[in-house]
């Protein structure tokens, strides 16, 4: 017989023979169980820890399978003297804990020490207390716990010597550190965390760590971080599919689950912890019922011992979370910010890091505005009308204050157009003295941005698109600049589905008296379209609160004026949001086709930083700015970008670091190097989560391009469109790389998926229709339905619309798909000038795969090449000048000037006049007249040239 006792300390875990009784049952087998804070000890010793819930424990991990082969792996491993560390992720129900347990079992069988505990239940560091408990119990001759845990211990002495004593203690025997709730660590503890698994590598010491993902804010959270990017393996736990339901209902019910409970269990969203609860409450209940070994359950509503478990499983999160579900609930199982924010009587700007963590952990899903209970049958609880919960339905104290909006608001905050005004976030701030960067403060400015916000509005970001408005429009604004800024805008927020917000916008400017006839006309005709003429619009749709007051553009910042400013150049950008403001406008702007506009922005950052002395977030700035050299083709100098962002990263949030792997990974495949994209990718992963976010959709699409390089087209289009039809891309994505839409489209025809193409090509065309002033959004349009179609005339339009836009490798992608339809209508000549325009923008960008390709293509139409990629040369003269720098020196000498050898060449301006430096350089020359005496000594005469050698166009 097991007796149980409560006793502070760690989980030593090990096998009780059989028979066993403990207040659970008879087992006649062998017994392990773990569970905090219980501490149990047999009459014969053979048991020192014993938990709550054994029936659980035993319990294969349904749905589980594929994470045995890695987690007994990790355990033969650290039997054999190797350590590692394990992070298992996933939302509240998810069954971290069941499998840390099922991993403490297989430990305990194989002979290994096992010591579990749990992150907050102690004042001192987690890692810590649970290592020096441990350590009490298995060297009591030489360690004091109260003596090592006195207050005034040095942190770092203590890490240090519970590190080495730890170690000398693996050496007797391995062990296995247990810790749950890690998302629960402070920063001692997850500094001291860090430590310890760095420390104690070479050790025979497995840690098992389990955590929600949340973001990353705290500085305990950031190493966690980095411990699951640089040291650990990380096993997501998702939901379980349909197979897997059914088998946890047959092994919860002792019986095959009839199509009523399989109906039940379907509206809990594939949340393994709250199946069981809702079938355990059905079964007591009396609501089960067993004919021929098939369960049924014969009810139609929730039984009320439900509440009681979810209202345990709401406890387990942030007060603003549950107050936002909870009011959620009451207003039905789908609910918009809005219906909240009106219910709370709060702004709705005030909610949107509540939606984002509820987004993130699973707990709602967004179809536009509305938000809807992934699990129905939370919502269903939460709806009755026994839950009442003291406390939840309170306002948030300050302490519990949820952290200010995320920059990255989802689709479902459109209102929350208030921008951020706390302590702790200067984002607004830096982004305002940024904008004067693009010129007219008054004038230019708002003219610069109408465009780009309209796109960041409609992909989804109405949030950080209504902040840069408020950063743009200052106190003078020239009225034709902030009604053309405005109409744009609210354009967007129109398209995206938030017409209050959106009319809010332009009822604000009308106020203004010095509007002229045409632009007070078209505000008119837009407050008309959205469906909004009256004058009392929600006070949530008021985008900036008081008319031009304190609180509107250009009002001081809290506190003195610089101090936001350096807050915002915090290591992470900035302490409150996901992504600074400055970074989201800067993806506007390219995705706009506003390069140099992009560029002017990001220097004005970096100047800041620089004229402040601060720590800045050189991995974010340089991850963006080798973002924007992509778009331009630039991409040995985005290289270079993305590895000085990468160098920096150890001062950083890890996150930091997403833009500059996504950028090295599709540089990667451009050059044919799959094994470094995929290590990228891999690494990125780990910092992605899932759900709405800065860093998703370009993760999305790398993953895209790394699929469609490794020859899967089907996972490919998958990856980027959901199979069941329900999704879409993206909008800013297909901004940031107008080739994808037409590449969905090849490759969905390729894998027979028409269905899928089709929607690529629509999206494409609704996505340039809401943007008619973004020339690449136009022509991806253009090159998507002309590969669905086969239709040349469009390619061709496409062709131009990228060289406009100063994008070579949309341009060149084109090319080649005009090439291929010229090519199946017999026009040879075409073809090869075609892929040979197609061949020089690659070369020029030095798309390496890419290029090769090409060449393959010519060759088998008869053309040679003389010069391969990457070919030996020489350093200076006519032999060291490569193709892309032959190719602007014939346009040069046949006549045209800077800007027409742009034009004809698919080039940006700028790039054909790094071209000419670099030749001067080489041929140590500083004139035209002298560059063409070396061309008529070594080329064809120019008339020959003209002739022959011209670059085809797609005209």
């Amino acid at each position: 017989m097991l007796t149980m006792v409560r006793r502070p300390g760690p989980l030593l875990a090990r096998v009780v023979p059989g028979p066993v009784s403990c207040s659970s049952g008879e087992f006649d087998r062998p017994v392990l169980v773990v569970e905090l804070p219980l501490h149990c000890r047999a009459p014969d010793g053979r048991c020192s820890i014993v938990g709550t819930n054994p029936g659980v424990i035993m319990n294969p991990l349904t749905g589980r399978e594929d994470a045995r082969p890695v987690l007994g792996g990790l355990l033969d491993a650290v039997a054999q003297g190797t350590g590692g560390c394990l992070v298992v992720e996933g939302p509240v129900g998810a069954g971290k804990t069941h499998l840390l347990k099922a991993m403490s079992r297989q430990a305990a069988e194989r002979g290994l020490t096992v010591a579990a505990g749990r992150a907050g239940e102690s004042d001192a560091p987690a890692p810590i207390a649970l290592l020096v408990n441990l350590l009490g119990h298995l060297m009591p001759e030489d360690v004091d716990p109260g003596e090592l845990l006195r207050p005034d211990t040095n942190p770092f002495w203590l890490t240090d010597r519970v590190g080495e004593l730890v170690g000398n203690a693996a050496r007797r025997r391995p062990l296995v550190l247990v810790l749950d709730d890690a998302q629960r660590l402070d920063d001692a503890g997850g500094l001291a965390l860090r430590g310890l698994v760095q420390s104690l590598a070479s050790s025979p010491v497995l840690w098992l760590l389990a955590r929600r993902p949340l973001p990353a804010r705290s500085l305990g959270q950031q190493a966690l971080g980095w411990l699951i990017e640089h040291a650990a393996v990380r096993c997501p736990l998702g939901t379980l599919d349909r197979a897997a339901v059914a088998e946890l209902c047959g092994r919860v019910l002792g019986a095959e689950p009839g199509a009523s409970v399989l109906r039940w269990a379907d509206r809990c969203g594939g949340n393994p912890w709250l199946v069981e609860e809702l079938l355990h409450a059905f079964r007591e209940a009396g609501q089960v019922l067993v004919v021929d070994g098939r369960a049924s359950v014969v009810a139609e509503r929730l039984p009320e011992t439900v509440l009681g478990p979810v209202g345990r499983l709401l406890d387990e999160l942030s007060p603003a979370v549950r107050r936002l579900l909870v009011t959620g609930g009451r207003t039905g199982g789908t609910f918009t910010v809005e219906d909240v924010a009106a219910a709370l009587g709060e702004p709705a700007a005030e909610l949107s890091a509540s939606v984002e963590e509820a987004l993130t952990e699973g707990f709602v899903r967004a179809h536009g505005p509305e938000l809807t209970f992934t699990q129905e049958v939370l919502g269903e609880a939460l709806a009755h009308p026994s839950f009442a919960r003291t406390g939840r339905e309170l306002p948030v104290r300050a302490a519990e204050a949820p952290t200010p909006p995320l920059a990255a608001a989802p689709l479902a905050t459109p209102s929350a157009a208030k921008a951020p005004r706390t302590p702790r976030c200067g984002c607004d701030d830096l982004a305002t003295r940024a904008l004067s960067a693009l010129g007219n403060v008054f004038d230019e400015v708002p003219r610069t941005l109408a465009g780009a916000l309209r796109l960041l509005a409609g992909s989804g970001r109405a949030a950080e698109a209504v902040r840069l408005a408020k950063a743009a429009l200052r106190p003078g604004a020239e009225p034709a600049a902030e009604a053309q800024l405005v109409l744009e805008l609210s354009r967007g927020l129109r398209d995206a589905g938030h017409p209050g917000l959106s009319a809010g916008l332009v009822r604000r400017t009308l106020t203004r008296q010095d509007l002229g006839e045409p632009e007070h006309a078209a505000l008119r005709e837009a407050l008309t379209e959205s469906g909004r003429t009256d004058d009392s619009a929600p006070a949530a749709a008021e985008p900036w609160g008081d008319e031009r007051g304190e609180t509107g553009p250009g009002a001081p910042a809290d506190g003195p004026a610089v101090e936001p400013a350096r807050q915002a150049l915090s290591p992470t950008g900035c302490e409150v949001c996901e992504r600074p403001l400055w970074t989201w406008l800067v993806r506007a702007l390219v995705a706009a086709d506003r390069f140099d506009a992009a560029r002017a922005v990001g220097e004005a950052v970096k100047r800041e930083a620089e004229t402040f002395g601060e720590t800045w977030p050189q991995t974010l700035w340089y991850g963006h700015h080798a973002e924007l050299l992509v778009a331009e083709g630039r991409m040995e100098e985005a290289r270079v970008a993305a590895e000085t962002a990468l160098r920096s990263a150890g001062r950083t949030a890890p996150a930091d670091s997403v833009p500059a792997r996504l950028v090295l990974a599709r540089l990667s495949l451009h050059r044919g190097d799959l094994a470094t994209a995929s290590d990228q990718l891999r690494m990125t992963e780990r910092l992605v989560t899932d759900g709405p976010g800065a860093d998703r959709a370009r993760l999305d699409w790398a993953l895209a391009l790394f699929h469609a390089a490794s020859g899967r087209p089907p996972m490919t289009v998958r990856t980027l469109l959901d199979a069941d039809g329900r999704g879409a891309p993206d909008p800013l994505l297909f901004g940031e790389a107008p080739q994808a839409a037409a590449m969905l489209v090849r490759l969905a025809r390729q894998a027979g998926l028409g269905t899928e193409a089709e929607r690529a090509a629509g999206f494409a065309r609704r996505l340039a229709d809401r943007n008619p002033a973004v020339r690449s959004l136009t022509g991806a349009a253009e090159h998507a339905e002309g590969v669905l179609r086969d239709d040349v005339v469009a390619l061709h339009r496409a062709v131009e619309l990228h060289r406009h836009a100063a994008r070579p490798l949309a341009a060149g992608s084109a090319l080649e798909d005009a090439a291929k339809v010229e090519q199946g209508m017999g026009n040879t000549p075409r073809t090869v000038r075609l892929l040979e325009s197609a061949l020089g923008l690659y070369a020029d960008c030095g798309a390496q795969r890419d290029t090769v390709r090409v060449q393959k293509k010519l060759r088998r139409l008869g053309v040679q090449h003389e010069r391969g990629p990457g070919a030996e040369r020489p350093k200076s003269g006519w032999e060291s000048l490569t193709s892309a720098e032959l190719r602007v020196v014939r346009a040069v000498v046949d006549g045209k000037t800077n800007r027409e050898a742009a034009s004809s060449l698919f080039l940006s301006p700028h790039t054909v006049d790094s071209h000419l430096r670099r030749v001067f350089s080489k041929l140590d020359i500083n004139s035209r007249v002298e560059l063409t005496r070396h061309f008529l000594a070594h080329e064809v005469p120019v008339s020959g040239l003209a002739a022959a050698r011209r670059p085809g166009s797609a005209g």
